[in-house]
């Protein structure tokens, strides 16, 4: 019992020796803290849309071909509205809206539609992208400006300054570049991750569509 107290009070006091340690960064600190609550804000969103985006898929595409086969086109229709929050859905129905033009036309329906659910696929990234780069930046700054008032200190006290006050100075200084640092990481590995998600989506829903569009311009010819 003794040894849980002990080690809860170790796990408390070093959370709090790192939130003191954190505020000794001064008003950037601050300033790294929003963009990193923004970055996972967005992390944790993109995450989920990306889900949403693949569930029920493979379902609903053999719905829609069994539909298809069957010239069931409002069956098609009906079904893209009731699943419109996927992507693939989207771009089907306007496939769909315009599937009595020539099958090049369609193509191109399809293209700008597919390139509009990309889009929304990557909404934010960018932001996630300038987080990236200026966190780190932001630390540096920190770090550049606590080292100016370090030397102010000691030219004020004309070079006599205690040791352990120039130490204190550099450390919190230092700070900085570790808050912006670690906002930069994780928002650059979790920007990559989320690109190649995206990719890899509309590389799919690309191949989707284009199977889509040629088996209804060949039942078109069959009939």
């Amino acid at each position: 019992m003794n040894f849980i107290v002990l080690t809860a009070a170790g796990d408390l006091s070093s959370k709090t020796n790192l939130l003191s340690i954190a505020t000794k960064g001064g008003f950037l600190m601050i300033v790294l803290l929003l963009i990193s609550i923004i970055a996972i804000t967005i992390i944790i969103e993109r995450l989920i849309k990306l889900k949403k985006s693949r569930k029920d898929e493979y379902e609903f595409l053999t719905v829609v071909q069994k539909y298809l086969n069957n010239n069931q086109y409002e069956r098609i229709t009906q079904v893209c509205e009731d699943q419109k929050n996927s992507p693939i859905s989207t771009v089907i129905f306007k496939v769909m809206e315009n599937r009595k033009r020539p099958v090049p036309d369609i193509k191109e329906i399809a293209e700008l539609a597919l390139s509009k659910e990309v889009y929304q696929l990557e909404k934010n990234l960018g932001v996630l992208a300038t987080f990236a780069a200026v966190a780190p930046l932001i630390g540096f700054l920190g770090t550049v400006t606590g080292m100016v008032k370090v030397f102010m200190r000691i030219g004020e006290t004309g070079g006599g300054v205690d040791i352990s006050l120039l130490a204190n100075g550099i450390w919190e200084a230092l700070v900085t570049t570790i808050g912006g640092l670690t906002v930069g990481i994780i928002s650059i590995l979790f920007y990559n991750y989320l690109v190649g998600k995206v990719e890899d989506i509309a590389l799919e829903l690309e191949e989707k569509t284009n199977e889509f569009i040629f088996n209804i311009g060949r039942i078109r010819d069959e009939n």
